[in-house]
């Protein structure tokens, strides 16, 4: 024995009968074939019996016509306000219709499962407030949620929005093979057994009228002569003597059928009538003309058709009851970026393979030389445990930004910043290999934020040793979190930074002993991914590259746009960027920065933290390696000249081994609903 698997959906009675009546009608042999657009729009799709809605026509038309698919099926939800008895409002997702096949009851479940494990947010409360007059599940909100992030993650996350796949598969022509059907070979595979069931109902029907015409016929014959039959039976012995003679067809007999005759025979004397007469009359009439009909039928392919119209009109107006599930426009596959508010995020990297997102707003901005807050976990004791919660990589960036997060081995991945975990602000984070196929002997060292693959823009590749190369940031388009190979780097090289750049813009690179050189853009060839590039400057000995940043050129000079200088002490300084002048790459380049003394002799020498490219409108926010967080204005960081020490930005325990380990800009993004 053979199992096969077939699953039809739903169908409207109404919608099927159209389309059956119209393809009756194309039949005729002058008529026009009924067109695939004009079938699918009498039957649009399936309509299930609990309702809901399907998601576009693209599905549906796709099964009518190969047989296989399936069509997206979504609940019937709608926001309500709901008004406490305090008089407080809170918002609520109302579902009123659940998907076919869809259990309520394991639908709550799943919601309050996925409410606890924090994988949907902004759900306050879950009842179930169905009765007699129909279903209603409330989805009670917080009061900062958002309804549409929280109906979209519950159609992303649960059955409210589900698939049905179709298969068309049915024993079809002799009833022995399985077939795959389409739409339009189902119906006229009804009518083909529709009109050989009419023809032998007509024929069924036609022997019935001759029968009982014959039976009419007699009767007649039986009133004309009704005193010779009464005569005759009374003077047979017996009812069956009297039969013989009235089927007689000699002198004496009537020469009727023996149907007839026991139809006469079974007469009472009442049943003579000159009114039972008028009534056989009147009955053979009918029955000729019923026997016409049926003769026609059985003779003309059009009557037969006639009548099939005629019989899906009356079965329509007698059964057929109005579509409940309705079909809406396609608003395109749900993808995560669609559940997401694109707000803005401050993420944290530590040196021990952590990582965290936090909102931005969790840091207010504060004064210059201020100790600033906690930005992540400082927990544990031991050299381990400090080396775990050092922060390596501190940014802000937009929650739909692409994050191009680079490794020391010249390995790129791919992730949205939205899909980076939250945390609070002295939360340590979690692994990132939990996030990412990071290898253990590999650390990220730099990220890149990317809101848009545009066409003219690069990517800049920088190593500490260096070296330097261009690639087209559209080879990273597609880049996902399995990683690609980015670079090519010597031996004992670490790939450190990523930045994006145009033709038009210059490039400038310090090192950690205080050194700066900046050059053009342009002047640097476009390679492949896994080219290693060349030489950026050229370094002292035991002098590395601290940080690389990328120069918008200006017209009418520098304007209002700055290198902004942070030592690893705390100390800090704005220089113009016209005291930077374009030179040839591979240059020693010029001073942008010298520094302190040391304040004992047990401190370790002030090195160059970053350098960064600012304007006076910006803010940063500038982190220490034990995760101490400073938010404040570039405003207030004094303009000084490039032989200048600068002054203290952020006050940091050098005696305790604490440094500035990272300075980000926050992004200019206006939100209307953050507050």
């Amino acid at each position: 024995a053979v199992g096969m698997a077939t699953n039809v959906p739903p169908h409207n009675l109404g919608e099927l009968l159209d389309a059956c009546a119209a393809l009756t009608e194309r039949r005729e042999d002058d008529a026009e074939e009924l067109t695939d657009d004009e079938l699918f729009h009498l039957v649009p799709g399936p309509d299930f019996p609990t309702g809901a809605r399907i998601l576009g026509r693209g599905g549906a038309r796709a099964l009518y016509e190969t047989g296989n698919g399936g069509v997206q099926v979504r609940a019937v939800t709608h926001v309500e306000q709901l008004v406490s008895k305090r008089g407080s409002a809170r918002s609520a997702v109302v579902i009123t219709e659940l998907p076919y096949q869809v259990n309520k009851a394991a639908l709550l479940e799943k919601i309050a499962t996925l409410v606890n494990d924090k994988k949907i947010d902004g759900v306050a409360d879950l009842r179930d407030e169905s009765d007699r007059d129909g279903m209603r599940v409330v989805v009670e909100l917080k009061r900062d949620a958002v309804a549409a992030v929280v109906q979209n993650n519950l159609f992303k996350k649960t059955s409210l929005q589900t698939s049905f796949s179709g298969n068309f598969l049915a024993l079809m022509g002799s009833g022995t093979v399985p077939t795959r059907f389409t739409l339009r070979s189902a119906l006229d595979c009804f009518l083909d057994f529709r009109f050989d069931t009419i023809r032998r109902r007509s024929s069924y029907q036609l022997r019935k009228v001759d029968d009982r015409a014959h039976v009419v016929d007699g009767l007649l014959i039986a009133l004309e002569k009704a005193d010779d039959i009464i005569e005759m039976v009374r003077a047979a012995p017996d009812q069956a003597t009297a039969r013989t003679e009235l089927m007689d067809t000699g002198k004496g007999g009537l020469g009727l059928s023996q149907e007839q005759a026991d139809a006469v025979l079974r007469l009472q004397l009442g049943q003579l009538t000159r009114l039972n007469k008028d009534k056989l009359t009147d009955e053979r009439e009918s029955l000729s003309k019923s026997k016409a009909e049926l003769t026609e039928l059985l003779t003309v392919d059009g009557a037969v058709r006639k009548l099939m119209i005629q019989e899906f009109a009356e079965l329509k107006d007698k059964y057929a009851v109005p579509r409940r599930t309705r079909i809406v426009p396609e608003e395109g596959e749900l993808s995560e970026i669609d559940l997401v508010k694109n707000s803005r995020s401050v993420v944290v990297v530590t040196r021990g393979g952590y990582i965290k997102r936090m909102p931005l707003k969790t840091f207010g901005a504060q004064k210059r030389g201020t100790r600033g807050k906690r930005g992540t976990s400082a927990g544990g004791t031991g050299a381990g445990a400090a080396e775990d919660n050092e922060v390596s990589h501190c940014f802000t960036c937009n929650d739909h930004d692409t994050l191009l997060m680079v490794t020391q081995q010249g390995i790129a991945f791919g992730l949205r910043a939205f899909q980076v975990p939250t945390g609070t602000r002295t939360a340590k984070g979690v692994p990132i290999p939990s996030v990412l196929p990071v290898k253990a002997d590999d650390v990220i060292t730099s990220v890149l934020t990317v809101s848009e693959f545009a066409e003219d823009e690069y990517c800049i590749l920088a190593t500490e040793g260096g070296w330097i190369k261009k690639t087209p940031l559209k080879a990273f388009e597609n880049l996902t979190s399995r990683g690609l190979i980015i670079a090519t780097l010597e031996e004992g090289d670490r790939l450190r930074w990523c930045q994006k750049c145009t033709d038009g813009d210059d490039v400038l690179i310090g090192s950690r002993l205080g050194m700066a050189t900046r050059f053009e853009a342009e002047k640097l060839r476009p390679t492949g991914r896994t080219s290693r590039g060349v030489r950026s400057m050229r370094l002292k000995e035991g002098d590395t590259v601290a940080d690389m940043n990328v120069l918008k050129k200006q017209e009418g000079g520098g304007g209002s746009e700055y290198v902004l200088a942070v030592t690893s002490g705390g100390y800090g300084k704005r220089i113009s960027t016209d005291e930077f002048r374009t030179t040839a790459r591979g240059g020693v380049g010029v001073i942008a920065i010298k520094f302190k003394s040391r304040p004992s002799e047990s401190s370790p020498p002030d090195e160059v933290s970053c350098l960064r490219i600012v304007d006076e409108e910006d803010e940063m926010l500038v982190i220490t390696a034990q995760g101490i967080m400073v938010r404040q204005s570039v405003r207030d960081i004094p303009s000084q000249s490039r032989t200048a020490t600068g002054v203290l930005v952020q006050k940091v325990d050098v005696e305790g081994g604490d440094h500035i380990s990272s300075v980000s800009i926050v992004p200019k993004y206006e939100e209307s609903d953050e507050e």
